[in-house]
């Protein structure tokens, strides 16, 4: 045994030696384009390769552009890689490129009641995957809802350094109810959770809304009380499906699931604002979600419900034109004719009460704009951790020089020639 230690001890001081970068954190999981992962310490960078070495003690060369972005963000901020890595090779799609098995999925034996108040609610059936648990009831393919959720959470690890750190070992649970007696009961459970902590009229008004719309949504969030959340080892806030509204579930990158994981995902990284920071934060995660489901899905199927009023709780929907095939369409024709203008402040100030057909179209082509190549990307993964980091979103200037312009107007008339361009889609 004391040979043994010795022996590790000597070829952990070859590595440090030969490869001064080695960081503190000597392991981490470095990720392919491809979805395949490997959990390894850094070595050194050798010329259009990185070295890493595993658990084994081997080491194993990769090139650089095999890897995910969220490594090459690692490589440039801690072994002085040159940024130019970052926009090197083809991103591609990685939550389509990912390659998940689906019988990996678990369907668990034991069923899953949520307790709280006077209070229980269930039971729900359980599908359990390496990062979700599917608490399903009624007619539902838990397994579809799943691989979304898995691949959209890999498109997050892939663009995102911090993602997958942040996400750590809790699982996010995601409702999915068909039964009208369960999914009525979770609202009526979720209602009274809220009521016991509403203790300013703010609070108590939420909890209005909360009763008014949903029958009427088909995906929400709740947040799970600690208890609950310790438990099971969960995430605070679970996503909730109520798949009566005409969802149908039935494959992978069904619009409606893929814009709402995508969105409850972006906003989970983000971690929310202050109300001195919030002015934008609508826009960036509302145009993600939109991005994300019709990139993937091909389409939206996705209306947002209002619910506000000064006098009592007024319920409205809003859409963009028609399922979001024509949308790039329709947007180029208004800009090109002058009668849409792109501008910075008015789209960060957006929110749903004040949400119409041509601002929600802005709003997606802001999100396209945003992440639509690989120097893009990189300025948008730096945008999420500022945010997350700072709980508010940056003024018009500070945006735009994360986006690397020196000023408001450089950075609107760049998104303008982004949409007239043939890249918007």
């Amino acid at each position: 045994m004391r040979v043994k230690i010795i022996q590790s001890f000597i070829m952990l001081a070859v590595a440090v030696i030969s490869a001064p970068l080695l960081q503190a954190e000597d392991s981490r999981v470095w990720t392919s384009l491809k979805g395949s992962t490997l959990n390894a310490s850094l070595v050194k960078m050798d010329g259009a390769n990185v070295i890493l070495v595993g658990p084994d003690r081997k080491e194993k060369k990769l090139l650089v552009t095999d890897l995910s972005l969220a490594d090459r963000q690692y490589l440039v901020e801690n072994a002085q890689a040159d940024e130019k890595i970052l926009t090197e090779g083809v991103l591609s799609e990685p939550e389509k490129d990912v390659r998940l098995d689906p019988k990996t999925f678990k369907k668990l034996d034991k069923k899953l009641s949520l307790t709280g108040g006077d209070q229980t609610v269930g039971p729900f059936d359980q599908m359990e995957t390496e990062h979700f648990l599917i608490a399903y009831a009624g007619d539902v393919r838990p397994h579809v809802v799943a691989e979304i959720a898995e691949r959209l959470w890999h498109g997050m690890a892939f663009y995102h350094m911090n993602f997958r750190r942040d996400w750590g070992d809790k699982r996010r649970v995601i409702f999915v109810v068909e039964d009208r007696k369960i999914y009525k009961a979770l609202g009526d459970w979720y209602a009274k959770v809220l009521m016991a902590d509403a203790v300013t009229p703010d609070a108590q008004k939420q909890v209005a809304q909360v009763k008014a719309v949903w029958d009427k949504v088909g995906g929400n969030t709740v947040e799970l009380p600690k208890e609950e959340q310790e438990k099971g080892n969960f995430h605070p806030v679970a996503s909730v499906f109520n798949i009566d509204n005409g969802i149908a579930f039935k494959k992978v990158f069904t619009p409606f699931p893929t814009h709402c994981l995508a969105g409850h995902l972006l906003n989970q990284q983000m971690g929310g604002v202050g109300s001195v920071g919030q002015k934008g934060y609508f826009t960036i995660v509302t145009g993600h979600a939109y991005y994300k489901e019709i990139k993937l899905a091909e389409k939206t199927e996705t209306h947002l419900i209002d619910a506000s009023g000064s006098s009592g709780i007024e319920i409205t929907s809003k859409s963009g034109y028609e399922d979001g095939t024509a949308w790039a369409r329709i947007l180029k024709t208004e800009v090109k004719r002058g009668k849409l203008t792109p501008n910075l402040q008015e789209i960060l100030g957006v929110d749903q009460a004040s949400l119409n057909p041509a601002k929600l179209v802005l709003v997606y082509s802001f999100a396209n704009y945003l992440q639509s190549n690989p120097k893009r990307i990189c300025a948008f993964a730096r945008l999420v951790r500022r945010v997350e980091s700072n709980n508010t979103i940056p003024e018009p200037i500070e945006f735009a020089k994360i986006y690397g312009f020196d000023s408001v107007e450089k950075m609107e008339a760049d998104w303008v020639e982004y949409i007239k361009s043939s890249e918007f889609k």
